[in-house]
């Protein structure tokens, strides 16, 4: 046995199994990213064809835009406005992949920018009373949460000497 390694067999399996369970999480959060992302896509695509239903786990901002649109427009069907419009919604959606991509490689910082513009998002949301849309960003964001604390655990981990 090394000096420098003083743990036993049982400990050493807690901690792989704590690693284990760590990177769920992480993952897990990270991946709320991708349906927040999905399902405002979903909702962008349903308003450029002209329906009426939306998904309240998307982004309230890209729905904000669309019935904003909708109202200056006011015309069925395709029209430009409505296409720069989809246009924006997936450029704000990307943003969403781009923080799950970058999150479930453990990247704190994306973590934190996703759940901050989210909160933002939630914050919109509550302003113009879409209360039950609130109500899942909040549930959303306490996933994505759990999500940034595991991996803000496992690299505090990876970091610190073993001895």
């Amino acid at each position: 046995m090394s000096i420098l390694n003083l743990s036993s067999e049982p400990e050493q399996e807690k901690i792989i199994a704590d690693n284990d369970d760590l990177l769920k999480r992480a993952k897990s959060g990270a991946n709320w990213f991708y349906w927040i992302a999905g399902l405002s896509l979903i909702n962008s695509i349903i308003f450029l064809f002209g329906g009426n239903l939306s998904f309240i786990a998307g982004l309230g901002i890209t729905q904000l835009l669309d019935a904003v649109v909708d109202q200056i427009s006011g015309s069925e069907g395709f029209s430009a406005v409505k296409i720069i419009t989809f246009a924006v919604d997936a450029i704000l959606a990307g943003i969403f992949i781009l923080c799950g991509m970058w999150a479930n490689k453990l990247e704190i910082w994306a973590f934190a920018v996703g759940m901050v513009l989210y909160i933002l998002d939630t914050v919109l949301l509550l302003a113009i009373g879409a209360y039950l849309p609130v109500a899942f960003h909040a549930f959303a964001l306490f996933m994505i949460f759990r999500g940034f604390s595991a991996a803000r655990r496992m690299k505090i981990s990876q970091s610190s000497p073993i001895l």
